[in-house]
């Protein structure tokens, strides 16, 4: 990684262009920046060196997947325990984000399940880490979305 300095406008608007459709061609967001294609390139190159950008990826569907149920689920662990219960929870393929998070709960896990039996074995497995408390997300109000990078 480089030196952490902010975005100017045009990697800024570079950015944007990535984050709504990563498979842009160079000649395409070059016409919107108004740089020639080895310009932005040399540019997306820079950002990625400095961790700007960390990598490209598909976005799924989990539903369309067959995984219909999503659940939060908040995790007490003493911070004795945390290094095994990252270990556990790096390793199941259903658990698709885990945060350390401040207030009653220590972790955070945002996990797909295909049937509510394997949420209940799940949350079951989890318990052997501390004291546990899920949620079954009905509806999503706010799809995840691009950062606003700063300049």
């Amino acid at each position: 990684m480089g030196e952490a300095r902010p975005v100017d406008t045009i990697d800024r608007q570079i950015l944007e262009i990535l984050e709504r459709d990563a498979r842009t061609p160079l000649k395409k967001i070059a016409a919107a920046v108004f740089l020639s294609p080895p310009a932005v390139s040399a540019r997306i190159e820079r950002m990625e060196q400095r961790g700007v950008i960390t990598g490209y990826r598909a976005l799924l569907d989990p539903q369309r997947l067959g995984y219909a149920i999503t659940a939060l689920i908040n995790i007490a662990i003493l911070p004795k325990h945390q290094p095994a219960f990252a270990q556990f929870v790096k390793g199941c393929s259903n658990v698709t984000e885990c945060y350390h998070v401040a207030g009653t709960y220590s972790m955070l896990l945002k996990a797909c399940f295909a049937t509510t039996g394997q949420v209940d074995s799940f949350v079951e497995s989890l318990q052997r880490y501390g004291k546990t408390q899920t949620q079954i997300v009905l509806s999503t109000v706010v799809e995840p979305r691009e950062v606003e990078p700063l300049l």
